[in-house]
């Protein structure tokens, strides 16, 4: 499978739980101590699974060897590794009674000296952690992948705060966001695919759905979404974020603004969840622009100073859960190429 992809010209990933096991499965047979429980109880099934003891170093060293086996076998450019039950019975049978205090301290020394490992053998890995959706979103995590999933919540209403919380501490390039199916899975809620796609370009973009099954007016934005991603991501990436408005606080809109270093160029992320009568516009402030420069907007050209003391009157759009994206760009100067 994995050539067949790399000769569509994508590239492989596989998603997997490396720290869950299953009863019928022959490590447990074989080694029934290797997994987490309280000395004299049933461990506690959840999902169908039990969680291995990572706290014995033996069953660290043979997770390893069976991820190494699985991302030798073939061309494998990306791994999600998911941890989807609580840790219900934090006890080892490998540690003392009176050193039992020490396991959930070792169980995640473990977790990071895999990934670790894995960073250190497979330097071209793209990595992507996740834990029920983004309960492993913190900076231990994000020392050893670039970017965690954020929530199994996509609706692209319910991301507009999930990711504003995020966005407070994390860069928009460890964010995981996808566009998802509707109606939602978590909401039942229906929203363009177009401002779902522009919700997403605030993360790491990308498509969590079977495109096959989409409406046709939907699946032929696909590749303009794609592209527009791929002309700003450098800029989603690295430049200065700043938030301009919270749905979170006025429960009618959002928005977000990227300026690059250079303050040359910024993306603003307008998203109107609930339209209201008799207000043709908004007036956005913008953030840090240079003051002296002049910016061309839709061909209209405005200082800096003004963008951000007066603001950028946006003309809002008919309906509810829609998404703009509006480019800020420097004027060229005479004899300046764009």
């Amino acid at each position: 499978m994995s050539d067949e992809i790399h000769e569509l010209g994508l590239k492989f990933g596989i998603w997997f739980e490396p720290e869950m096991i299953s009863t019928d499965s022959e490590l447990y047979g074989q080694h029934p101590d290797w997994v987490l429980h309280t000395k004299g109880r049933t461990p506690s099934l959840c999902r169908n699974q039990l969680v291995l003891d990572l706290s014995r170093p033996e069953v660290v060293d043979y997770i390893y060897d069976r991820l190494k086996d699985i991302l030798t076998s073939a061309k494998i450019e990306y791994v999600k590794w998911d941890m989807n039950r609580p840790i219900t019975d934090m006890g080892s049978a490998y540690l003392p009674a009176d050193r039992q205090g020490e396991v959930s301290h070792r169980y995640m020394l473990a977790v990071y000296e895999l990934q670790a490992r894995l960073n250190r053998d497979f330097p071209g890995l793209l990595l992507e952690n996740c834990s029920g959706g983004g309960a492993r979103f913190d900076p231990g995590m994000l020392y050893y992948s670039p970017q965690i999933w954020c929530s199994d919540d996509t609706d692209g209403v319910e991301r507009l705060s999930i990711q504003e919380g995020t966005q407070l501490l994390y860069p928009l390039s460890a964010i995981g966001a996808h566009v998802s199916d509707c109606p939602n899975h978590a909401t039942g809620r229906n929203t363009p695919f177009d401002t779902r796609a522009k919700v997403a370009m605030a993360g790491t973009f990308g498509y969590e759905l079977d495109i096959t099954e989409i409406p046709e007016a939907d699946r032929k934005e696909i590749s303009s979404q794609i592209a527009l991603y791929k002309k700003y991501g450098s800029l989603i990436r690295e430049g200065d974020y700043y938030r301009l408005a919270s749905y979170r606080e006025n429960h009618l809109y959002d928005c977000i603004e990227v300026v690059s270093k250079d303050k040359k160029t910024a993306l603003l992320t307008y998203v109107q969840v609930l339209a209201e009568p008799n207000m043709p516009s908004r007036r956005i402030l913008l953030q840090g622009l240079d003051a002296d420069k002049v910016y061309v907007i839709d061909e209209k050209e405005y200082r800096g100073d003004m963008l951000m003391y007066g603001g950028l009157l946006l003309k809002r759009p008919w309906g509810d859960f829609r998404a703009q994206i509006i480019e800020i760009r420097e004027k060229e100067q005479k004899g300046e190429k764009g």
